[in-house]
């Protein structure tokens, strides 16, 4: 009577862990098939996503075709088609490859600008562009001949700003229109004479307290200024000699009271050590014979 009942508990045991196995193999056999399944829809949905970015990425709409799609703020100096002239873009030129940030060092280099922040938009595609301008400190001007009368003059060729931007002649329309903002200092010369000087040179120039009106770069042996004390020669220039040459000037505007203005021809500070000033002859007045 008791192996009966036994055997029949070891059978009931058999049959229960036989079923077991089974719905447990049934349980792994659907989670597999799922995970397969979440797999082929995570594959399908990376394929389109890729195909779509791909897609995104040479949609030809999302071009800047020309420089009007591009947007202009914070400029009243430079007309909105001068500084657009002055960005360094190839058109056509995708929007999404276009480094905003590459893009706004260039156009510093190029115009006299601070602060350039660019933004794109895709609807519709444009750029944005907020800039802060550097206001001309100098113009710039060179000798030339005229066609009509063939004698050499002197003629506006552009504007520098105090890093030495060089800006040519033919922008800074809203500048000309209001010439009560045009710069008063003057630099007659090469521009590729004096421009790696003019930052440093332009430093020193503004802590002067003799007004300069014109430095005059044509003979790069001897700079010449013109000021309120006359015309001053100063020989080449050098950055170590030209801080003593403008502390010597400024110390000679005691001259203004004992030599007039008038009877200067020239002070002359090549060598700021021994300075001296070349004056006009007086004028003998004719006795009258009876």
């Amino acid at each position: 009577m008791v192996e009966t009942i036994i055997g029949k508990s070891m059978a009931n045991q058999t049959f229960v862990s036989t079923t077991t196995i089974r719905s447990r193999r049934e349980e792994r056999k659907k989670e597999r098939r799922w995970r397969d399944f979440i797999a082929v829809v995570r594959f399908l949905m990376i394929l389109s996503l890729t195909g779509g970015v791909f897609w995104f990425i040479t949609l030809p709409n999302w071009v800047i075709k020309n420089s009007q799609q591009i947007d202009i703020e914070g400029n009243s100096l430079l007309s909105d088609d001068e500084v657009r002239s002055l960005i360094p873009l190839q058109y056509p030129q995708s929007l999404l490859k276009l480094s905003t940030q590459e893009l706004g060092k260039n156009l510093q280099t190029l115009a006299p600008v601070n602060n350039v922040v660019i933004q794109k938009e895709l609807f519709p595609p444009h750029l944005k562009i907020s800039l802060e301008e550097k206001k001309p400190v100098a113009i710039a001007l060179a000798p030339e001949i005229e066609e009509k009368t063939n004698k050499l003059t002197v003629q506006t060729i552009g504007y520098l700003d105090e890093d030495g931007v060089f800006v040519s002649n033919e922008v800074y329309h809203n500048l000309k229109e209001n010439p009560e903002q045009l710069p008063t200092l003057k630099i007659i010369g090469a521009p590729q004479t004096y421009l790696p000087y003019w930052q440093e040179l332009y430093g020193f120039l503004t802590q002067s307290t003799v007004k300069i009106n014109t430095v005059d770069w044509q003979n790069p042996t001897n700079l010449v200024l013109l000021t309120d004390l006359g015309k001053i020669y100063l020989g080449a220039y050098t950055p170590k000699k030209f801080p003593q040459q403008l502390m010597v000037l400024e110390k000679l505007k005691v001259i203004t009271a004992q030599v007039r203005r008038e009877d200067i021809i020239y002070i002359d500070l090549t060598d700021p050590e021994i300075p001296s000033i070349s004056k006009k002859e007086p004028v003998k007045e004719e006795k009258n014979s009876n």
